[in-house]
C-alpha cells in the first residue's frame, strides 16, 4: 500500500459517511505534496480532477485586508451562494455573523496546517437551506507560506430544510496534516 492509500484510508476511517468524491479530492491534494508537509499551490491543479471543478475552491489569506480572498470558485459554488464569489474576501461571502467562527478554522487550517471535514445543512444567501459537505485543505505559496485555503463543497440542491426548520446541525472534524505523513 503507497503513502497516498495509507493517507486516504485514515481520513476514510475517520470520515466513513464522507462522499466518496472527497477522497479523490484529498488524493489530488496528496499526489501535489509529495513528501511536503503541505503542497505549494502551483503544484495543485483542480484539472486533476474535472469531474469536481465545480465544486472547488480556492481562497489566499491577503495580510493587507487581514481577509481570505477567494481566487477560483467553480459554478456549483457560486450557485450556491446566489452570485460569483470571486475577488471577495470570506466575511462577504458568509456574512458578519458566521465569519468569525470560519476565521478562526481557516486561520487554524493554514496555521497547524490541519485537513478540515464538515458537513452542515446551512441556509447559503438569500436561497433555501442545503446539506453541504466540505473538504478543506491548506496550501502554500511560492514563497513557502501556509496562506491558501483549497476547498470542495458538494451541495445537494434537492435536500431543502423548511423555512421553519430553525435548527442547523454542523459536524466538524479538524486533523493535523502532520497525521498524514
Amino acid at each position: 500500500m503507497t503513502h497516498t492509500d495509507n493517507a486516504i484510508e485514515q481520513l476514510r476511517n475517520r470520515i466513513p459517511q464522507a462522499d466518496p468524491r472527497l477522497f479523490k479530492f484529498f488524493a489530488c491534494w496528496l499526489d501535489a505534496r509529495e513528501d511536503a508537509l503541505v503542497p505549494r499551490r502551483r503544484d495543485f491543479s483542480p484539472f486533476e480532477v474535472p469531474t469536481l471543478l465545480r465544486f472547488i475552491w480556492i481562497y489566499r489569506f491577503d495580510p493587507e485586508a487581514g481577509d481570505y480572498v477567494c481566487q477560483l470558485a467553480g459554478e456549483s459554488v457560486n450557485e450556491a451562494w446566489g452570485q460569483g464569489i470571486k475577488g471577495r474576501t470570506i466575511r462577504e461571502v458568509v456574512g458578519e455573523k458566521d465569519y468569525p467562527v470560519c476565521k478562526k478554522r481557516w486561520d487554524r487550517i493554514i496555521g497547524e496546517p490541519a485537513v478540515q471535514y464538515g458537513a452542515v445543512e446551512e441556509k447559503l444567501s438569500a436561497l433555501d437551506a442545503w446539506h453541504a459537505e466540505r473538504l478543506i485543505l491548506p496550501m502554500a505559496s511560492d514563497d513557502g507560506t501556509v496562506d491558501v485555503i483549497l476547498g470542495i463543497s458538494l451541495y445537494n440542491l434537492d435536500h431543502v430544510i423548511s423555512e421553519g426548520n430553525a435548527s442547523v446541525s454542523e459536524y466538524i472534524l479538524q486533523i493535523p496534516c502532520e497525521e498524514f505523513r
